[in-house]
């Protein structure tokens, strides 16, 4: 069943049932690993070149440490950056990166209609059930996570993480309502949880619709920042900002792990993290009906 407040859930249950998209093939499946891989090493060589440490975090980090590489189900890539290599990055990407990728982050020349950097390769095409927006290429992209510091105190650390979650939702609202596909709208309305989401964000974003959505998610980069301290968050990931607070010495000092013939960056702790993120049997494979699926219309690599 989809998860009442998750657009991507219940996109995919809508489409899985009415057949309005169709789940990527194992063929497809294996050359977008096999683009994705590629993207990665040659974005990770360019960091390097750049003394920018990127490392492996969420289901590619767990890919890593059961499989030396993708989870078999899973065709993305997820990576990370401390906030000054978040920076660092935005600076020299024109000048070392754009021959062969795009770029879409908050706060940059090139805004993002989503909270986190995405690094898209040209030449690509990817268009997944939901994910249609003119700020975004329809293509083969990876997810870049910012990791910032957070208050140390209770009630410091609760506050901020409050305001910025709202932000996040505030933002993701406008975003809907300024840009949701109509045949998206119509499509969702097919489900009882669809209507309730539509519902819930349509009235959230006509009310912050005074600010553009790319304003928004540029408040809730500018927000998650915090000066260094002993804890850590990836304030813009799924778990959102209390859901992965670590001790910064659960990353740092990075190590490396091998994900398929490549060694990545990963926190030093990394079994600190897995742990708390997908609990004590993170080594386990989950069931075949919790495995994550995505649904697509078109794909041209």
């Amino acid at each position: 069943m989809a998860n009442r407040f998750n657009y991507k859930d219940i996109l995919n249950d809508i489409a899985r049932r009415e057949g309005a998209a169709r789940a990527i093939s194992d063929e497809e499946s294996a050359q977008l690993k096999q683009c994705l891989y590629q993207m990665a090493v040659d974005i990770d060589k360019r960091c390097r070149k750049n003394e920018i440490k990127l490392f492996l975090v969420g289901g590619s980090l767990l890919g890593a440490a059961r499989y030396q590489g993708f989870i078999p189900w899973d065709d993305d890539i997820d990576l990370g950056l401390t906030r000054s290599d978040y920076e660092k990055l935005k600076r020299v990407f024109d000048r070392d990166f754009s021959d062969v990728y795009e770029l879409r982050c908050p706060n940059c020349p090139y805004p993002n209609g989503n909270r986190f950097m995405q690094i898209y390769k040209k030449g690509t095409v990817l268009k997944v059930v939901g994910e249609e927006n003119p700020f975004q290429p329809q293509s083969v992209s990876i997810d870049v996570f910012p990791y910032d510091y957070v208050p140390e105190r209770a009630i410091h650390r609760t506050f901020k993480g409050i305001c910025a979650n709202l932000t996040m939702f505030i933002a993701s609202c406008v975003m809907d309502e300024a840009y949701m596909d109509e045949a998206y709208r119509a499509f969702l309305k097919k489900s009882k949880d669809g209507k309730l989401f539509l519902i819930a964000r349509a009235i959230t974003g006509k009310l912050f619709s005074f600010r553009r959505p790319e304003k928004w998610f540029g408040t809730v980069d500018k927000m998650i920042r915090y000066k260094r301290t002993r804890l850590i968050t990836s304030a813009t990931g799924r778990m959102h900002y209390f859901g992965e607070i670590y001790q910064t010495s659960v990353f740092f000092p990075l190590t490396e792990l091998k994900f398929e013939n490549h060694r990545f960056y990963a926190p030093g702790k990394w079994q600190t993290y897995l742990e708390g993120n997908y609990g004590p049997d993170y080594m386990t494979p989950p069931k075949a009906g919790r495995r994550e699926s995505h649904f697509i219309t078109e794909i041209s690599l």
